[in-house]
C-alpha cells in the first residue's frame, strides 16, 4: 500500500541524486570556468534597492541591559485590485548596539586556505579593519544619541620615516605602509591597526551602561602591526581629533589607491558586513596575518579611489542596515539550499544528496566552494565572500544540513531573494478540476491573514499534495477563485521615529518577493559524475520533522478533514504534541461526498513572536 506522507524507496532515491547532481554540476562549472571573485563585487554599487535604510531621528530603545533596538514594520500587500484582500504588517525590532566587540584573531595561513584571491599581496585583513571603523562612524551619524569614534590609549606602532621609532628587532611584525600622510591620518592607521581596540563608538543605555557599535572588534595579541607612514607635519598638535566618517572614507581610498586595490577594498567590505554575524553566533573572527610588501609599489602618491560601494551613500546605508540584521543575513545565506519545487517530504532526501557532495572530498577546495555557492545565486555572492573570510559559512552549513535554517520574509523580500514557498503566486491553473495544491492553500490562508495564520511557515519547503475545494476554509474558496492576481508583494518599510512620527520608505510598486531564479547547470549541461549513495539514510531523514511543522501550521488550528485521514494518522504526523490516542471528532466536510463527516484535531505550535533582527 502507498505511504500517504513518506516518499517510497524510489522517490527518496531519485531525489538524492537531484541534490547530489546539481551541486556537482554547478561545482564543475565553478571549476572549469575559474570566474574571480571580484566579478561578484562590481554589484555592491547597485544591490538590492528596495533595501530599507536607516532614516534620521530614530527611536531607539535602551531599555536593555545588554542591547539596544530600533523598530519598524514591513508592508505586505497580498493581491491586486479587485480583491479586498487589505496590507498587512510584519513589526521587526533589530539591534544596533551590544555590550561586547567581536574578537579578531590573526592567525598563519601560509598554506593560503584563508586567502580567497591568488594575488601576490593580501590587504584584505588589514582593510576589513579599517571599514569596521567606518561603518561605526557611519552609525554614529545615523543612530541619535550614538557617540562617534574615539581614540582609546591603544595604538599601533608607527615608523614615521623621518626619524621616529622602527620596528622592534626580532619582532613578528607587519608593516603597513600607508604613504604619504599628515599627522590626523597617521593616527587614524594607529588606532585602527592596535591591538586589544584602538577605539570605539558607543551609545549609552538608560541606565547608563556603555554599548558598542555592531562592528566593533579588539584584536587579540598576534603579529605587531607597524605603521609606515612618511609623515607631512602641519602642526605640533598631539591630541589628533579622531577621523569623522567622511575622512576616514579618504584615508582609505587614499590607501586603495597607493597600492592599487580597490578589488580588495570590496572584498574587505563584504567581510566588515559579516561582523555582527560572528557576534550574534558568539564566535570570534580568525583572519589570515597579511602578506604586505614593505613599501608600496605604485608611487607614494595619494590620490582617491572609486568608493568601494558606488559612492552613492544611501547605497551604503542599505548595506549597513543589512549588516546590523544578522538574522536575516543567516537566512539569506541559507536560502542557496533552498529549491522551489521539492515538497516537504522529500526535503531530507535533497539535502542529504546535496551535502554528501558538498561533504565530499572532491568538495574540499574552499576557493571552489565559494564560486560554487556564487554561481548558485550570484547576487548574495558578496555576502558569501564575506562568509569565507570571517568564518560565517561554517555555521551557516552546519543549519543547513540538517534542515533546520530560519527564514526571514522582509529580508528576502528586500533583496529580491526566493527563500520559501508562501513567497510565490498562487496558480489560476489548478492542475485538478475543485482541487487546490497545499501549497496554494497555506499562500491563501496566509495572505488572508487571520489570526490563525498570521505568521508564514516555519521552514521553506512547501506541503505535497492537493486540498478538495470543498474541504478548505472560506478565504481559501473565495480567494481562489477571485480573479485578481495574489501573492506575497513587498510595500515598503516603515521606521518607528522620535515623536511619534512613521518615515515610510516604498518601493516603486507592489511586487512578488519571488524574484531570482537561482542558479543550475545550463540546458544541455552533461552531468556524467557518479553518485555516491554513502550518504543515503532514509532513517535519519529531516523531512519528518519539517512536514510535520508545515502541517501543524496548516491543520493544526481546523484540524484535517475525513479525506486526509492517512495523512493525520500518519507516525510523522499523528500525536503532534502529546500521546493522547482520542478518536477523530468535530464536524467537516468529506472530500468523497457532501456529508457532515469529522475532523482530526492538532495541538497548534504556532506562536505569538515578533521577527527579531538581532
Amino acid at each position: 500500500m502507498e505511504d500517504a506522507v513518506r516518499p517510497s524507496k524510489e522517490a527518496f532515491k531519485a531525489m538524492y541524486e537531484r541534490g547530489y547532481r546539481l551541486w556537482t554540476s554547478l561545482w564543475e562549472m565553478a571549476s572549469a570556468e575559474n570566474p574571480p571573485w571580484q566579478d561578484h563585487l562590481t554589484s555592491l554599487g547597485s544591490v538590492f534597492h528596495d533595501h530599507p535604510h536607516f532614516p534620521e531621528s530614530l527611536t531607539v530603545d535602551k531599555s536593555f541591559s545588554n542591547t539596544a533596538t530600533v523598530s519598524g514594520r514591513t508592508t505586505w500587500i497580498p493581491a491586486q485590485a479587485p480583491c479586498d484582500l487589505l496590507p498587512f504588517h510584519e513589526r521587526v525590532v533589530i539591534e544596533i548596539a551590544s555590550s561586547c566587540a567581536t574578537t579578531i584573531v590573526f592567525v598563519d595561513d601560509r598554506l593560503g586556505k584563508m586567502t580567497f584571491s591568488n594575488i601576490e599581496f593580501n590587504h584584505v585583513p588589514i582593510l576589513m579593519l579599517a571599514w569596521a571603523y567606518i561603518l561605526s562612524a557611519r552609525w554614529a551619524e545615523l543612530i541619535p544619541g550614538a557617540n562617534p569614534p574615539s581614540y582609546s590609549s591603544n595604538c599601533a606602532q608607527l615608523n614615521a620615516g623621518n626619524g621616529s621609532k622602527a620596528p622592534d628587532e626580532n619582532c613578528d611584525s607587519v608593516v603597513v605602509d600607508v604613504g604619504d600622510v599628515d599627522e590626523d591620518a597617521a593616527r587614524w592607521w594607529t588606532a585602527v591597526l592596535a591591538a586589544d581596540g584602538g577605539w570605539e563608538a558607543s551609545i549609552y543605555n538608560n541606565n547608563g551602561i556603555l554599548l558598542y557599535a555592531p562592528w566593533s572588534t579588539r584584536t587579540q595579541p598576534g603579529p605587531t602591526f607597524v605603521v609606515s607612514a612618511n609623515v607631512q607635519h602641519h602642526s605640533y598638535v598631539t591630541n589628533h581629533h579622531p577621523a569623522s566618517f567622511s575622512t576616514a572614507i579618504r584615508y582609505l581610498s587614499e590607501y586603495c589607491s597607493l597600492h592599487r586595490i580597490v578589488d580588495q577594498c570590496q572584498a574587505a567590505l563584504s567581510a566588515a558586513l559579516l561582523i555582527p554575524v560572528a557576534k550574534f553566533e558568539n564566535r570570534r573572527i580568525e583572519l589570515p596575518i597579511p602578506r604586505l610588501p614593505q613599501k608600496a609599489t605604485c608611487g607614494r602618491k595619494r590620490t582617491q579611489a572609486f568608493p568601494a560601494w558606488g559612492g552613492e551613500i544611501c547605497q551604503l546605508d542599505r548595506l549597513l542596515t543589512l549588516s546590523c540584521n544578522s538574522t536575516g543575513i543567516k537566512a539569506l545565506l541559507s536560502s542557496i539550499f533552498f529549491e522551489p519545487d521539492v515538497a516537504c517530504n522529500v526535503c531530507g532526501a535533497w539535502l542529504q544528496g546535496s551535502f554528501a557532495f558538498l561533504d565530499s572530498d572532491k568538495a574540499r577546495d574552499r576557493h571552489v566552494l565559494l564560486r560554487t555557492f556564487m554561481k548558485r545565486d550570484p547576487d548574495l555572492g558578496f555576502l558569501w565572500l564575506g562568509a569565507f573570510i570571517t568564518g560565517a559559512e561554517s555555521r551557516c552549513l552546519q543549519d543547513a544540513r540538517t534542515g533546520w535554517w530560519k527564514v526571514d520574509l522582509t529580508a528576502a523580500a528586500c533583496t529580491g531573494t526566493h527563500a520559501s514557498f508562501i513567497q510565490e503566486f498562487i496558480r489560476k491553473d489548478h492542475p485538478i478540476i475543485d482541487q487546490i495544491t497545499r501549497a496554494d492553500e497555506c499562500r491563501l490562508m496566509y495572505l488572508s491573514h487571520e489570526s490563525d495564520h498570521a505568521v508564514p511557515p516555519l521552514f521553506p519547503f512547501a506541503p505535497f499534495g492537493s486540498t478538495a475545494m470543498v474541504d478548505t476554509d472560506l478565504n481559501v474558496r473565495r480567494h481562489s477563485g477571485c480573479s485578481a492576481a495574489h501573492g506575497l508583494g513587498y510595500g515598503g518599510f516603515t521606521w518607528d521615529c522620535q515623536d511619534g512620527k512613521k518615515v515610510e520608505q516604498r518601493t516603486s510598486g507592489a511586487r512578488a518577493t519571488t524574484i531570482r531564479v537561482k542558479g543550475r547547470e545550463p540546458p544541455g549541461w552533461k552531468n556524467t559524475a557518479p553518485v555516491d549513495y554513502g550518504m543515503l539514510d532514509p532513517e535519519e531523514d529531516v523531512s519528518e520533522m519539517v512536514t510535520r511543522n508545515v502541517f501543524t501550521w496548516l491543520r493544526g488550528e481546523d484540524g484535517f478533514p475525513v479525506a486526509e485521514r492517512a495523512i493525520c494518522e500518519h507516525e510523522w504526523i499523528r500525536n503532534l504534541e502529546s500521546d493522547d490516542d482520542s478518536p477523530i471528532e468535530g464536524d467537516a466536510w468529506s472530500t468523497t461526498d457532501d456529508q457532515p463527516s469529522h475532523k482530526a484535531t492538532a495541538e497548534s505550535q504556532k506562536k505569538q513572536h515578533v521577527l527579531w533582527w538581532p
